[in-house]
């Protein structure tokens, strides 16, 4: 399906905040993924999809308004509308600093929600065993040096049948996941090839640690899910005319 260029708007319906404006189309053609902003909740490509997985899991257990699920992002047009659909979402960043999160916090009081930024690191969650329902988490893994201990502490807070949809660039030619970077004793980040960033270039950017292929579904089985699947997300009628990669997991 071909995107529209230029200042055009895609058409469409979004699956998370249910507005028919459609999507803002600049710049979606040379990466879908990032672009295609709803008009109305200002959630991309990745954002929707990984939402429409989630809460399709969350209605295949019929429990959607009770269901608590963590979300590894607060200050985030995502978490904004992700809350309206389920109430007991919880989130978080990894943000220590206290004007950090204060300014993160002004931003989710804009946009309607007053709540505190909570920070936690993926490797060592401070729910307790089995208290959750469902976890996601969008283009994280990647940037953590121990993505393994991240999937089993996914694991480990869920409980039996509870649901982990994530989101990280995936190499589709790829059949064995590859480490490009580590971090050395003394903190910093050493590059086995060229060097990858990414976020924000004007802040230095975020180290990419991971190039992930398909051998990321038996990490998850051995980590503790009992299934897990690379799905793609594809719905033209949604925004989503080229599909997303996700990776589906359950307890």
């Amino acid at each position: 399906m071909a995107i529209p260029t230029g200042n055009a708007v895609l058409a469409g319906d979004c699956g998370l905040c249910g507005s028919g404006r459609g999507f803002a189309a600049a710049g979606a053609s040379s990466d879908p993924r990032e672009g295609l902003r709803c008009l109305a909740c200002d959630c991309n490509a990745r954002q929707r999809a990984a939402a429409m997985v989630l809460l399709q899991a969350l209605a295949d257990h019929g429990a959607r308004g009770a269901s608590r699920v963590y979300l590894s992002e607060q200050a985030s047009p995502l978490f904004v509308a992700l809350r309206r659909q389920v109430p007991r979402l919880e989130g978080s960043e990894f943000a220590t600093g206290w004007a950090r999160r204060l300014r993160m916090a002004a931003w989710l009081l804009r946009h309607g929600v007053p709540a505190w930024i909570h920070h936690r690191d993926v490797t060592a969650l401070d729910f307790g065993d089995a208290e959750l329902d469902a976890v996601a988490s969008l283009d994280v893994l990647e940037h953590v040096p121990r993505y393994e201990a991240a999937l089993a502490e996914f694991a480990r807070v869920l409980r039996p049948g509870g649901v982990l949809v994530f989101s990280v660039p995936f190499y589709e030619h790829q059949a064995h996941s590859e480490t490009i970077a580590r971090v050395r004793d003394d903190g910093s980040v050493e590059f086995f090839a060229e060097a990858e960033y990414h976020g924000d270039p004007r802040g230095g950017g975020v180290p990419c640690f991971h190039h992930f292929g398909w051998d990321l579904v038996g990490t998850l089985r051995r980590v503790g899910f009992t299934d897990a699947a690379l799905i793609r997300a594809w719905q033209p009628g949604q925004g989503l005319p080229r599909g997303v990669w996700l990776v589906r997991a359950v307890r």
